[in-house]
């Protein structure tokens, strides 16, 4: 049984199976494809191409600023309502409507049972005390309230934002919504931003995680903004990753981030020069100083040792290895030595 798979004359032979050679070469061009398509295994963990971006989370901004409902918002001085009687008809047989603007003591004045007070209270709340004062003169009174212009108020934006300014709001706005207002975050701006509030007993200032309340965590912690208050957004904090890597300088800290993402962030490293087994984390302390803190790359790659998660200021070294060095060194002058001597 012959295995010349390229005899002399006529087409491959397989077990002594004559093949057509066009299927043959269909069949290597069809095998090189597959060789092509196979997995490359990574240095490190893989990251998302926008872990170190804040334009995909400018998107959740946007989208959970966009949830937000006017009937939350509580009616202040100076807010024109719509008010629709539906049980008493116009001449022309249509409820009546009234337009009436909340004065500045709070109240409006409605036909048949005069002045009630609207302000500190949502549109909902308004229609339940109205229904409640109709009652003696109709039985099942049946009443809408529509905020149909709200009174403005200004808010600042100041920081890592794309266009921070002073913002003409009217009617009810979340920090969310004012982010969103000025463009959204800048890709080095922190997503813990402050909230500056001026109170009775003095000013106020509120930490709030934008990414917990992206993320639909905590709702209630996108405050809804008053008259006067200041959202500042911070820059990020940086860590850093140096030595034998494609991409060594600073980074910013934009969420949770391992010392392997870290340096996957940085492009890898160089793995015919790294000593990725002397990767060192230096990590500064309370008193100033900075702990050394031995790390694993190989380890955390094949999961045998737990990752370290980043902290702001963090500097990962990853060292030259003196004996891959020394055999580059070496390799590279006789290459070089070989291609010069052919001239």
């Amino acid at each position: 049984m012959t295995r010349d798979f390229f005899p002399a004359r006529g087409g491959p032979r397989r077990f002594g199976v004559r093949l057509p050679r066009a299927l043959v070469v269909a069949g290597s061009i069809a095998l090189a494809a597959c060789a092509s398509r196979q997995p490359q295994t990574p240095q490190f963990t893989h990251v998302d191409p926008d872990k170190q971006s804040n334009e995909s989370f400018n998107e959740q901004i946007a989208a959970a600023a966009a949830m937000s409902a006017d009937r939350e918002y509580k009616i202040g001085p100076e807010d024109l309502l719509q008010v629709t009687l539906f049980d008493i008809e116009n001449r022309d047989g249509n409820p009546q409507q009234v337009a009436v603007r909340v004065a500045s003591n709070g109240v409006i004045a409605l036909p048949y049972i005069g002045e009630v007070l609207a302000a500190g209270l949502t549109a909902i709340e308004l229609e339940a005390r109205l229904r409640e004062a109709y009652r003696r003169y109709i039985r099942e009174p049946q009443i809408a309230v529509l905020i149909s212009d709200y009174q403005s108020y200004r808010v600042s934006v100041v920081g890592y934002v794309k266009q921070p300014r002073i913002l003409e709001l009217r009617g009810r706005k979340t920090i969310l919504e004012a982010i969103a207002l000025t463009g959204g975050l800048t890709d080095v701006a922190s997503k813990s931003v402050r909230l500056t509030r001026n109170t009775p007993e003095g000013p106020r200032s509120i930490l709030v995680d934008l990414d917990t309340i992206a993320r639909g965590e905590d709702p209630t912690a996108n405050l809804v903004l008053l008259p006067g208050d200041v959202v500042s957004v911070p820059k990020a904090g940086m860590f850093y990753v140096e030595g034998v890597v494609s991409k060594p300088g600073a980074y910013p800290l934009l969420e949770e981030t391992t010392v392997s993402e870290a340096v996957a962030t940085a492009g890898g490293a160089d793995r015919t020069l790294a000593n990725i087994d002397g990767t060192v984390l230096y990590r500064k302390k309370e008193d100033g100083s900075r702990e050394a803190i031995p790390i694993n790359l190989a380890a955390l790659q094949s999961g045998g040792s737990q990752d370290f998660t980043v902290r702001e200021n963090d500097v990962i070294v990853v060292p030259v290895s003196g004996p891959k060095l020394f055999f580059d060194r070496v390799t590279s002058g006789i290459l070089r030595v070989g291609f010069n001597s052919s001239f």
